[in-house]
């Protein structure tokens, strides 16, 4: 059956202010899907100069086809581009929802380029209590109930800063349903998820989609087809419910298909034996013997992730690496003397900054770094204990140069025996676009940089047979690259000042649809409340003097415990940040040690659950709630600055739960406080209660395979 109807809209008011343009919107309708209005926006620029949008509601026309499963929406005119510019989206129904495509034509005869298309770009009904899932490129997915009326369509959206962890989001309501938009894009380009508030309304309502990027040529200005598909569907549920939409199709990809078939290399069991990681910075007694001591108290195997090893300063000098800061003699004896602990080892490389202010630079510096759309390049100066700014500048994907040097230095840590190399920043931040005058890709392009930092990951991996690479947080663009990653900023988010409750919640959406394809471990908590500090190569009068260091653990009592219990409930590595000897033999930090070797014990008791594992729904848990204040200071933070984050009900237990591979099904349970706790748990595969000891694990099974 065939049916159509048009809506004709007239024509708009159009205003011209310098390089730039303005339509009065006229309120167009999208096409409808169920309760859903489906446009679409695209941005419009010249470079170096920031352009305006173009969006359905401007257009002149809009037809709409129904043909079996098909949805056809067509807007046709612009007052700007003419009566031939035409806009189509496509709706097809699947997987209980419409699976779409976009494309334009005849948007020609402008100075202006496309830079971004906001599609689908989809209307929904929300309430006051409505949250929106989103990926924000560091950690593993986070819920945000925003005050709605500080996000109207007139001011800036909410917006993540990337799509890393998954391609999808959705709005979140269990009073009007959830409605779910993914990108299902098998390159993982880089893209953007975005949420405002519909005001003026007599029925509230939200607007949420999906921005990529195009690249500035003008061929895909006057034709351009979105290169991949996508789909949009209302469901129940919560952020769980969300990943396992999107999970079947994840796990069919080719990054997800790497990833399987590489953990099935022997070298692989290596990760998969790691009960604990100490992620230590300094020389190398400091970050060897609290690890070896630790590992003969555990009886558990043990990796070290080790920092501020290399010849410079933190955030200094980069690529220059070689040789290690006290000498290649004492960093291979380091080593050997871990393996023959059964330690795991492995260093960090920065895989894609270099210091536009080292000398350096010269070889290669300009012409491979990535140029910003002013065309600029970004330095960042991290290091605030250095005498002369130091600028890391990121290096694009086409930056070969500094690819051979980053191989070379791998090399070599490959050859004083080494399990593993950190490459920090490529999986969170390497494949953005880059306006480089320089290089082959197109201006603006995100695929040019991210197919040239997959070439460079596998040209390391081919000259290091055996050898293990690591970076900073969970990818789906990387996962194909990496064996490990360390996640910071989900079971640390509240240290990192990613928000608290009611507005802010971390949720374990990778694991949901990846886990036990890789090894993550990570978190930034610090046993005694002190981030590290460079005491030979940082001058000493910007460090913290004694008198200023207060008691942490007691302002902040709960914050260690709660971050390494949240990591293991998510099913991630146990990991304790900067641990020093004093950690592990004074009895001022006997509870605190005591409590990671049991968290160590219990995952290497568990893993078939914890790293093999799939999670399971994790339906919902009765416990009491405690307000926790969290300690927010950095190791570059100012001497004497810090600041308090503070979560007004947390619940005392966190839980997950976990389908092992022989079928057995059990819910984890993590006891953060120092009181003995009871619990009540509701789940699809079960129901459990009982009562948890202060700082202790529990393991409930919900079937009887």
């Amino acid at each position: 059956m065939n049916r159509k109807r048009l809506v004709r809209l007239g024509s708009a008011s159009l205003a011209f202010a310098a390089a730039c343009c303005s339509v009065t919107a006229m309120a167009a309708p999208g096409v409808r899907l169920g309760e859903a209005e489906v446009g679409f926006r695209i941005h419009l620029g010249v470079m170096k100069v920031s352009g305006t949008d173009i969006s359905n509601d401007e257009m002149a026309e809009l037809s709409v086809t129904t043909n079996g499963a098909t949805i056809t929406g067509v807007w046709k005119g612009h007052p700007l581009f003419g009566d031939d510019f035409t806009a189509t989206a496509t709706f097809t129904e699947s997987d209980g929802g419409w699976e779409y495509g976009f494309e334009w034509k005849n948007l020609a005869g402008w100075k202006f380029f496309v830079e971004s298309v906001s599609f689908p770009d989809v209307v929904v009904p929300r309430t006051d209590n409505s949250g929106v899932l989103y990926s924000r490129n560091h950690g593993m997915g986070m819920i945000r109930r925003p005050k709605w009326s500080d996000w109207g369509w007139e001011r800036e959206p909410f917006v993540n800063d990337g799509m890393r962890e998954f391609q999808f989001t959705a709005l979140l309501d269990d009073d009007m349903g959830c409605w779910y938009v993914d990108a299902r894009d098998p390159l993982a380009r880089f893209k953007r998820s975005y949420a405002y508030c519909r005001v003026g309304l007599a029925d509230p309502h939200a607007r949420i989609g999906i921005l990529s990027f195009v690249p500035s040529v003008r061929e895909q200005t006057t034709h351009y087809v979105l290169p991949w598909k996508g789909l949009i569907r209302p469901f129940r549920g919560g952020w769980w419910d969300a990943a396992r939409i999107y999970r079947p199709w994840a796990l069919e990809q080719g990054w997800a298909k790497a990833a399987a078939e590489r953990r099935e290399a022997p070298g692989f069991q290596k990760l998969r034996e790691i009960c604990f990681w100490a992620w230590n910075r300094g020389g190398c007694d400091a970050v060897a013997r609290p690890l070896e001591k630790f590992a003969a108290d555990s009886g558990v195997p043990c990796a070290l992730h080790w920092d501020w090893w290399h010849l410079y300063p933190k955030d200094v000098g980069y690529p220059t690496y070689w040789p290690p800061y006290e000498g290649v003699a004492k960093f291979a004896d380091t080593i050997a003397s871990l393996k023959k602990a059964g330690c795991y080892t492995m260093v960090y490389v920065n895989g894609m900054s270099r210091d536009r202010d080292d000398p350096s630079w010269a070889d290669g510096g300009e012409r491979e770094a990535r140029f910003e759309h002013d065309g600029t390049i970004r330095g960042n100066h991290w290091n605030p204990h250095t005498a002369e700014p130091h600028r890391l500048t990121t290096v694009c994907g086409e930056g070969e140069c500094f690819q051979r040097m980053i191989g070379d230095v791998v090399e070599k840590l490959r050859e004083v025996g080494l399990d593993a190399v950190y490459l920090d920043q490529v999986s969170c931040a390497a494949a953005n676009r880059c306006w480089s005058p320089y290089h082959r890709h197109p201006k603006g392009d995100v695929v040019g940089p991210l197919l040239g930092y997959h070439r460079y990951l596998s040209d390391v991996r081919g000259r290091n047979p055996g050898l293990h690479l690591g970076s900073e947080e969970v990818s789906e663009a990387f996962l194909s690259d990496f064996d490990l990653f360390i996640s910071l900023f989900g079971t640390s988010y509240e240290r990192c000042g990613l928000g608290v409750l009611p507005e802010f919640e971390a949720v374990p959406v990778w694991n949901a649809v990846y886990h036990g394809l890789c090894a993550v471990f990570g978190s930034y908590l610090l046993i005694d409340g002190i981030p590290p500090w460079d005491e030979d190569r940082w001058p000493a009068e910007r460090k913290w003097k004694p008198e200023q260091e207060l008691d942490w653990n007691a302002l902040f009592p709960d914050q260690f415990a709660v971050e390494f219990a949240r990591t293991v409930a998510w099913g991630n590595q146990p990991t304790a940040h900067a641990l020093r000897m004093e950690h592990v033999t004074n009895p001022k930090y006997a509870a605190s040690y005591r409590f990671m070797i049991d968290a160590a014990r219990f995952y290497r008791e568990n893993r078939k659950y914890l790293f093999d594992g799939e999670m399971l729904d994790p339906g919902r848990i009765d416990c009491a709630a405690r307000k926790v204040d969290f300690q927010r200071r950095g190791i570059y933070s100012a001497a004497g600055e810090y600041a308090t984050a503070t979560q007004p009900a947390l619940p005392t237990v966190f839980h997950n739960v976990w389908k092992a591979p022989d079928g057995t099904i059990a819910a984890v349970l993590v006891n953060w406080s120092r009181e003995e706790q009871r619990y009540s748990l509701e789940c699809p595969s079960g129901a459990a209660s009982g009562t948890l000891k202060p700082l202790s694990f529990g393991l409930v099974v919900m079937n009887n395979q």
